[in-house]
């Protein structure tokens, strides 16, 4: 998403455009990558020597609640965050060195009908995580699969 969307997004709802969430706004339409809050903080402070971590850890919380981008669980205790695209997208998350790869290929739709007959739900959405391990962390040696060898 371009950064004049983001902004866009913001300014739709009434939210001021700080110089943080601005910092914060250029690392994400700089990237297509899934981040950690400390790795976009990184990344704004050289944008902005100012953004502090706290502001940068609100401003992806709004960003979540205005749904422009998502949480991404990663070694089930680290959040990561993805701008939301276009397209429906879920994703394969590698238990050893925590890369993240997005598909879109959903095959819900029936059972999403199905359950909103059957529970009277209205749902608004869904999302899809799998964890195991990458081809380059099945191939290997044992020892060499620590966690977060891999950058995001």
């Amino acid at each position: 998403m371009p950064i004049n969307q983001l902004r866009q997004a913001l300014h739709d709802q009434g939210l001021k455009l700080t110089r943080s969430r601005l910092a914060v706004l250029q690392v994400l339409a700089a990237t297509s990558a899934h981040l950690k809050v400390a790795e976009v903080h990184r990344r704004a402070r050289q944008i902005d020597g100012r953004v502090g971590l706290a502001s940068v850890y609100r401003t992806m919380e709004l960003l979540a609640r205005l749904r422009l981008v998502k949480h991404v669980h990663v070694e089930h205790r680290h959040r990561h965050y993805a701008r939301i695209r276009e397209h429906h997208g879920h994703h394969l998350v590698c238990n050893g060195c925590g890369l993240v790869v997005e598909f879109s290929d959903c095959q819900l739709e029936r059972l999403t009908r199905a359950l909103a007959r059957r529970t009277k739900f209205r749902i608004e959405g869904h999302c899809m995580e799998f964890f195991g391990q990458c081809r380059e962390c099945r191939c290997r040696p044992a020892s060499n699969t620590a966690r977060g060898k891999r950058k995001s």
